[in-house]
């Protein structure tokens, strides 16, 4: 059998920090808001903010560390 699911449910607040992280975030890695990438930017934020991250500024900085990370594994292969 599967692992159970587990809902969030988000706030107003929250989804305003999730949104301003994701911008800031599409701004440092110098991506237009229709990127093809943006869902799995907008998924890591989300992660974040799940692990406990709520300030925006952080949140940002991480996911774009984390997706060079990924680029760079990707541009290997």
């Amino acid at each position: 059998m599967g692992r159970p699911r587990t809902y969030l449910i988000y706030t107003a607040e929250d989804w305003a920090i999730m949104e301003r992280a994701l911008l800031k975030a599409s701004t440092k890695l110098e991506r237009p808001p229709n990127d093809r990438f943006k869902s799995r930017l907008a998924r890591r934020v989300m992660k974040l903010f799940d692990d406990g991250m709520r300030d925006d500024d952080v949140i940002a900085s991480a996911a774009v560390f984390q997706e060079r990370i990924v680029e760079g594994v990707i541009q290997k292969n």
